[in-house]
């Protein structure tokens, strides 16, 4: 807001004194008047003056000074009108009132040119109604009072919207101005900030540029030393240290170059040591191969024979048991087939009961029908006796109950017969009985009998399959020997095979480790190698156990 102040500052002096000029007009207007001198405008011109010199003096650009300035300004217009009251020119003077608008607009404030229309408004209405001839000259209008009111209006509406936008204006240009100078001051900062990041870096180049000719001469130095210790260690010398110190940062690579060759050292003289264990466990492990190989070999022909043997006591077990499951199965037909026998034996017998049973109910129904022949014959004969007494109303009924009294002395005679048949029949079926129940008696005995057989063939059948399953088991067990007597043969011979290539590749590693200088180690050396002939010898064992567990197997 610098800016705004700055123009209303400078503006104040000249609005201010624009009152005080408009009271020299007044008083030398009054002093011109036809009418006379007024004292009474006169004052009031100098009262308003006074009034927004006041004002002024205590704020030159608050917003009481603009708002009392722009009022006095127009009161002062409005007091000159008057002035000019009775003159052709105080028509005129009313442009003054758009003139001093404008002038009061250079406070751009909206509040001081509303407050200038509100006093020019109030002037001309109530001036209107009041004194209309200290308005204009001749008749007052309305209509001319309005389009005054009018212009004045827009112009006022005018200039506030130009308030507005000068104002929008000189905030974006102060705001703006400030950013500028703002980013000035950062850039010379920055700029400053870079003169001594520059100056900085020049001064760390150069102490970096000294400090890398001082390390490149440590650690030429350095490279020289260790470089001399890794050619002796690749000449296979392992009895040196690097004593001489040298740099700082080089201290940690020779303390960890002597402690690797110290370590290697120790390394290579306990592996000598364990070759030398090697050589002396693997001539034992020759001749305990040679002894393990000669064992495979008895077993396996032991077990060979053994299996064999198992082999036919199987095969004729095997054959016992199976013709005794066929003994044991004619067996159980044949108790079946008597149990059947017995069963059809037991239903003939129930059948000749039953037909006898049937036989004694026919013998009871035969004497029914006998009783039946004697009563009709009785009926038949006391017919013929009421028809005889009838006479010859009766003769009819006579031959009728002589037909009835034949036929039923032959349904008795027929009854007789039969009956007589019917008790032959029954002694015939007793003796049936009697047969068929003696035959079932005989086939309960021989199925007693044949059970008695089933259950001895079951016995020997069960005896004879718990024989053949345990010689299966001692055969299965007998020949997983035999193959893991072969495996273990397999096993011995690469187990030989593997001790003659741990003894090569231990004259080997003793050879490799004779090419490293170890100081109180090369009589060791000596004689170790002495005992490379030793594992040569049992190279040609191994071959020989490896042959026989192949003949073993």
């Amino acid at each position: 807001m610098n800016a705004l102040y700055n123009l209303r500052r400078t503006v104040s002096s000249g609005i201010l004194a624009l009152l005080w000029i408009d009271v020299a007009v007044i008083l030398l207007r009054n002093g011109m008047r036809p009418q006379g001198f007024d004292v009474v405008s006169v004052a009031a011109s100098v009262l308003i003056a006074g009034v927004a010199t006041a004002c002024w003096m205590i704020d030159r650009t608050g917003p009481t000074t603009r708002l009392v300035s722009s009022m006095a300004h127009a009161a002062a217009v409005a007091v000159l009108v008057y002035t000019f009251s009775g003159s052709s020119l105080q028509i005129d003077m009313h442009m003054y009132f758009f003139a001093t608008l404008a002038i009061c607009a250079a406070w751009i404030d909206w509040r001081a040119i509303l407050g200038y229309t509100a006093v020019v408004a109030t002037h001309h209405l109530a001036l209107y109604f009041v004194l209309p001839w200290a308005v204009f000259p001749e008749q007052s209008d309305i209509l001319r009072v309005v389009l005054h009111a009018a212009i004045l209006v827009l112009e006022s509406g005018v200039l506030v919207a130009i308030t507005f936008a000068l104002t929008s204006a000189l905030l974006l240009a102060e705001k703006a101005t400030e950013e500028a100078t703002a980013a000035q001051l950062r850039g010379d900062e920055i700029a400053q900030q870079q003169i001594v990041s520059a100056k900085a870096e020049m001064e760390r180049i150069q102490l970096a540029a000294e400090k890398e000719a001082d390390a490149n001469d440590r650690r030429n130095r350095a490279t020289e030393s260790i470089a001399g210790g890794l050619r002796r260690l690749a000449s296979g010398e392992l009895c040196f240290e690097l004593s001489d110190p040298l740099a700082p940062e080089f201290e940690a690579i020779r303390h960890d170059l002597n402690t690797a060759v110290n370590q290697l050292g120790k390394t290579l003289r306990a592996v000598n040591d364990t070759t030398v264990h090697i050589d002396d466990g693997t001539r034992e492990f020759r001749h305990s191969a040679d002894d393990l190989s000669r064992r495979t070999e008895h077993q396996a022909a032991s077990l060979e024979e053994t299996a064999a043997a198992l082999d036919q006591i199987t095969a004729n077990v095997t054959n016992s048991s199976r013709r005794t499951e066929e003994a044991r199965s004619v067996a159980r037909q044949a108790n079946e087939s008597a149990a059947h026998s017995g069963a059809v034996v037991s239903n003939a017998v129930n059948a000749m009961q039953r037909i006898e049973h049937s036989s004694s109910q026919i013998s009871n129904i035969i004497g029914v029908i006998d009783e039946i022949a004697f009563q009709t014959n009785l009926l038949a004969l006391n017919a013929g006796v009421e028809a005889a007494r009838a006479g010859e109303a009766g003769k009819g009924f006579a031959v009728v109950a002589q037909e009835v009294r034949e036929l039923a002395q032959r349904s008795a005679q027929a009854a007789r017969e039969i009956k007589e048949l019917i008790r032959n029949s029954t002694e015939e079926v007793q003796t049936g009985v009697r047969f068929v129940s003696e035959t079932g008696e005989a086939l309960k005995t021989i199925e007693g009998y044949i059970v008695t057989i089933n259950m001895h063939m079951d016995a020997i059948a069960t005896s004879a399959k718990e024989q053949s399953m345990g010689l299966a088991e001692v055969n299965s067990a007998v020949n997983k020997m035999d193959q893991v007597t072969q495996q273990n043969a397999a096993m011995v011979e690469e187990t030989n095979a593997a001790s003659a290539i741990l003894a090569k590749e231990a004259g080997r590693l003793r050879l490799m480790i004779g090419q490293f200088q170890l100081g109180d180690m090369a009589g060791e050396f000596a004689r170790t190698s002495q005992k490379t002939s030793g594992a040569a010898t049992f190279g040609e064992g191994a071959v020989t156990i490896s042959q026989t567990a192949r003949r073993a197997s």
